[in-house]
Order: C-alpha cells, then structure tokens, then sequence
C-alpha cells in the first residue's frame, strides 16, 4: 500500500565529522521508503564516531565494537517512528573490505537499516542470509 501518511520526516544528525558524507540521506532513505511502500512519520538518522556505536551496541547488545547501524523501531504497531544510528567510520572500513565505494555501501547499510525497522533480522546465518540477498535486490532496484 501506498504511504498516505502526512508530512513524513527524515531527520538527520551528523554527530562525526572523520568521514565526510556527499550523500543526500535523507532522499536516499525516502527512495528506499517509497520503493517499498513504507509508511512512516518519522525516520532519524544520527550518525556516530566508533566509540559512540561500540558504547551503544555494548549497552543494547552486549557487544563491545562498533557497528555499522543500529536501528529501533518506536512504533511497531502503526506507522513507522524509527531512530536509526550508523557509523561512517565502520561503514568506510566495511566498504574497503568489500571492495565498495563508500556512497554503495552508505547504501546497503541504509537499506539494511530500514529492513530492521520493518521487523527483519539478521541474529542468525539464515536470516542474515534472507535479508543479505534482499537488501542487495533492493539496491540493484534502486541504483540500476
């Protein structure tokens, strides 16, 4: 269905500043929103220095290194109200290791994030692998 919620926001906060970011984000999230028909008030992307993520994913998750993204959907019920925080220093070192430009791989973590806000997860090698092979169609669907 198509989204007819009023006044959907994205909201971004760059609490970084090792990475520079050319991407427009918050078009880039309302493309991906739009491309699948998600209906939201209130997308927010904070994005955070390596410390400020191994902090949040060790006090969320109980794991102690940073993480590319970290997304919470408040409002699972109704139409979306999502705090989505991701790190540009591991997603530069995640594009490195899978030979990506940057701006592909801000991307795929875009897309990943907004998949964890629509309920999908990746705590197991199957579920890593279904949402693996659905972010990447969804990139090729929006960047092709």
């Amino acid at each position: 269905m198509k989204s007819d919620v009023p006044n959907q926001l994205v909201v971004i906060n760059n609490h970084q500043d090792s990475i520079p970011i050319d991407l427009d984000v918050a078009s880039y999230v309302r493309a991906i929103c739009s491309h699948l028909s998600i209906q939201f008030e209130l997308i927010e992307i904070t994005m955070l220095p390596k410390d400020s993520m191994a902090k949040m994913n060790n006090d969320y998750f109980k794991q102690s290194i940073p993480t590319d993204t970290i997304s919470f959907n408040l409002t699972p019920e109704a139409a979306i109200t999502g705090d989505v925080y991701i790190c540009p220093e591991v997603i530069k070192e995640n594009s490195t290791t899978y030979s990506l430009s940057f701006d592909q791989e801000l991307k795929t973590v875009l897309i990943h994030s907004i998949l964890h806000l629509l309920g999908h997860h990746d705590d197991t090698d199957e579920h890593y692998l279904k949402m693996k092979e659905l972010q990447e169609t969804i990139y090729h669907q929006l960047n092709t």
